[in-house]
């Protein structure tokens, strides 16, 4: 909690009150915790960020994680197949287990959509899998009334 708190003052203030005024184009930031995503418009504005930020974390005695800390392309491709998306690297990426890419809406315009992440899904179904060696010996009934819950 108190994490939070510290992060509200070094990150988001921060963003809101020193980046986006000296950004060329448009900028956002989404935070869940302590994970972030920060969207700009343009890449220049992106690696100008990037090399500033880890400067301010260290000013307040904290740290970025450098794998899970990069630039990530994601563009709006140029045609938008309606069925699946795609695993292209400038179309996807993963945020707080969820896969985020790029899907037609109903009225045919580009949407980002969401989706669970692979490792997150292949770690709930081994779960479940686990959960139904463990109680096989229960009741059916017992069993699909569980199960559905879980599900």
């Amino acid at each position: 909690m108190l994490s939070n708190i510290y992060l509200h003052e070094v990150l988001d203030l921060w963003f809101k009150k020193e980046v986006k005024p000296r950004l060329r184009v448009k900028a956002f930031l989404i935070r869940y915790a302590d994970d972030a995503v920060l969207g700009f418009a343009t890449e220049e504005d992106a690696r100008r960020v990037m090399e500033v930020l880890p400067k301010r974390f260290a000013r307040y005695g904290l740290t970025i994680h450098p794998e899970k800390t990069r630039v990530v392309r994601f563009v709006k491709p140029d045609n938008i197949d309606s069925g699946s998306h795609s695993q292209d690297k400038d179309s996807t990426f993963n945020f707080l287990g969820f896969t985020n890419y790029w899907a037609k809406s109903r009225k045919g315009t580009a949407v980002i959509k969401r989706s669970t992440g692979k490792s997150r899904f292949v770690r709930a179904l081994m779960k479940i899998k686990e959960w139904c060696k463990v109680n096989r010996h229960n009741p059916v009934q017992k069993q699909h009334k569980t199960l559905n819950q879980k599900l």
